[in-house]
């Protein structure tokens, strides 16, 4: 039932992202082609500008758009008019929030790759094919000379561990901000925003408090406190969600 739950998800916004994440390629395709041309004709240094600062709006949109789905989507769809279906739904409140969390966490991913994508289509487009064969071959020399070992994997692995986990964590305290803003009968919002300031400066508080202390720090360590804090802004979602949800 998880899988499904993500699945209407996904749907839900990919209406949203696919032209966006369509017209950024496009774009960076023509930043690409009119970059060659734009010392030589004139026109095409106009068109040059035009795309770069579109582009650079398109990026700025991804992000806004992905913060406010995943605010909007968490907030209408569990405490807003729609919540009167999902509850009904032979789902737990548990499933309900980790469809929430991990499909949050897709599109961050799908959004850096389509941003990696793009920067490497807009790279290639720039080239003559006489630059791009160099580049071709001096990928795949650098390559036949890379020999990936276990400790290259381990920290690849470890890194990509780390950025997951922090981006969880930051949503998932979103979504404990907004079920504590929901207790307020007239000011929703400011509530969310100010029990998002209060978990926010906790974290910090912690976090430095734990520096002071003259302790190794594992990356084992790091984990479990990351673990951790989505385990208390998970808890308290759903806490609120399970046990005292109001959708009058």
């Amino acid at each position: 039932m998880l899988g499904k739950l993500i699945k209407y998800e996904m749907k839900a916004g990919q209406r949203f992202f696919v032209p966006l994440y369509a017209v950024m390629i496009v774009m960076a395709a023509v930043i690409g082609m009119t970059s060659r041309y734009q010392d030589t004709v004139k026109s095409m240094s106009f068109v040059f500008g035009i795309a770069m600062l579109l582009y650079g709006i398109l990026i700025v949109a991804a992000i806004v758009l992905t913060i406010y789905l995943l605010v909007e989507r968490f907030y209408h769809n569990l405490l807003g008019n729609e919540g009167y279906l999902m509850f009904t739904l032979p789902v737990s409140t548990a499933s309900q929030i980790c469809a929430k969390v991990l499909t949050a966490l897709i599109w961050m991913i799908i959004g850096i790759g389509m941003v990696l994508l793009s920067g490497l289509v807009m790279g290639f487009l720039s080239l003559s094919w006489q630059d791009l064969q160099m580049v071709v071959e001096g990928i795949s020399e650098m390559m036949a000379n890379f020999h990936f070992d276990g400790d290259f994997l381990l920290q690849s692995a470890e890194i990509l561990m780390l950025i997951a986990l922090g981006s969880v964590s930051s949503i998932v305290r979103i979504y404990a901000a907004i079920s504590i803003g929901h207790f307020w009968t007239d000011h929703k919002i400011l509530g969310a925003v100010l029990s998002f300031i209060g978990f926010t400066i906790l974290e910090i508080y912690v976090t430095v408090s734990f520096s002071m202390i003259d302790i190794s720090v594992d990356i084992w360590l790091v984990y479990l406190y990351d673990l951790l804090w989505i385990a208390v802004y998970g808890l308290i979602t759903w806490y609120i969600l399970d046990r005292h949800l109001n959708l009058e």
